[in-house]
């Protein structure tokens, strides 16, 4: 299916679910405090899992006498970790576990175990920068796939693929790989592998600056992901959809995409799902400049950064926060903010956000100083 009148014959199959699906009640609350920013910046974490994995490695090399489930738990304990590393953003040392994952799954002959650690692999390559190392893995489980004729995990490789593609800037690549994901999802007629490569087209679409494809695209993979139960892929499909309406103008549709999103993000208990729809809906609110309902969605942000534990997520709230006292008139408060912000950029190392938060203090600091 190559053009946009085949995904079109798809849409009378399906009926789109409703964006007021499960709405919630919505209370006011005041804008977040000084003390407020002082937990977000608390409690950094920080973790070096070299004693643990070294310990693992040895139990993994067990006599032979041991049991192969011995060797499985080492294995998802490995699995477990890189994942564990992951979401705290030290990526090096998830890749250390997620490899000897990897292998473990490998030698005890576990393709979907091995499958899982490639695809966590491929996240934190990706986030590293480091494409090359991330299209090799994704190539070891594309291969793996066509040697087991695993079609499902073909779909999911070859959508890794795109997306490292489409990270590097390779929009023409990446769009290959995606239609080659959603051929072989028509052909084995799995609604979660369609609604997947869907979804991912449509990021191409918006890429390219062809905000309406996006959105059609988005609207179709919605519907095929929630025929297929897959929530979180649903909630992460219609966020985009958000934004392709947001770009469009459609306000209306983007706040019921955005809020569709959110609450199926809330059904699966994941935090970064959730962050993503707050934040589309916290830019809609600041731009309407509607206080009760900002409050309300910068406030659960704040709850939601502060249990993942995540620095990055931090200092993006921070950065909001800075930005929302800002545009209030408070200045001493986005001063604050934005300070707390710097901290963590240059922790984490984040050269352009430290050249941008810096400018941002120093401007303040002149209109403070007047």
């Amino acid at each position: 299916m190559g053009s946009w009148d085949t995904v079109r014959q798809m849409q009378p199959q399906l009926k789109r679910q409703s964006v007021v699906l499960r709405l919630w009640k919505r209370r006011s609350r005041p804008i977040v405090t000084l003390p407020v920013l002082a937990l977000l910046f608390s409690g950094t974490i920080t973790a070096s899992p070299a004693l643990a994995v070294r310990s693992l490695t040895e139990q993994l090399h067990t006599p032979p006498q041991e049991s192969r489930r011995q060797q499985r738990d080492v294995a998802d304990q490995f699995l477990r970790m890189g994942k564990e590393q992951l979401l705290l953003g030290e990526m090096t040392a998830a890749i250390t576990a997620l490899q000897e994952a990897a292998n473990a799954y490998h030698y005890l002959g576990d393709f979907v175990g091995m499958g899982e650690a490639f695809e966590q692999l491929v996240k934190a390559h990706s986030t590293l920068g480091q494409f090359d190392a991330a299209e090799r893995v994704v190539r070891q489980q594309l291969a793996i796939a066509h040697s087991n004729q695993n079609f499902s995990d073909q779909v999911l490789a070859l959508n890794n693929l795109g997306t490292i593609r489409l990270q590097s800037g390779d929009l023409e690549a990446a769009h290959e790989a995606f239609q080659s994901a959603l051929t072989v999802s028509e052909e084995i007629a799995s609604d979660s592998g369609i609604g997947l490569s869907l979804s991912n087209l449509g990021l191409i679409a918006a890429a390219q600056g062809q905000i309406n494809d996006a959105r059609k695209y988005y609207e179709v993979a919605a519907s095929y992901r929630a025929r297929a139960r897959d929530y979180a892929g649903q909630a992460n499909t219609d966020s985009n959809l958000g934004d392709a309406y947001l770009a469009s103008g459609q306000i209306t549709e983007a706040i019921g995409a955005y809020r569709l999103s959110l609450s199926l993000a809330r059904e699966v208990s994941d935090p970064y799902l959730q962050l993503r729809a707050l934040d589309g809906l916290i830019a809609i609110y600041r731009d309407r400049n509607e206080p009760a309902e900002l409050s309300n969605y910068i406030n659960e942000r704040i709850a939601l950064t502060v249990q993942t534990g995540d620095d990055w997520q931090r200092l993006l709230t921070l950065r909001t926060l800075g930005e929302i006292h800002q545009q209030q008139g408070d200045l001493l408060a986005a001063q604050n903010a934005f300070n707390l912000a710097l901290d963590l950029a240059q922790l984490l190392d984040r050269k352009q956000v430290q050249a941008e938060l810096t400018n941002r203090l120093l401007w303040l600091s002149s209109e403070l100083d007047d």
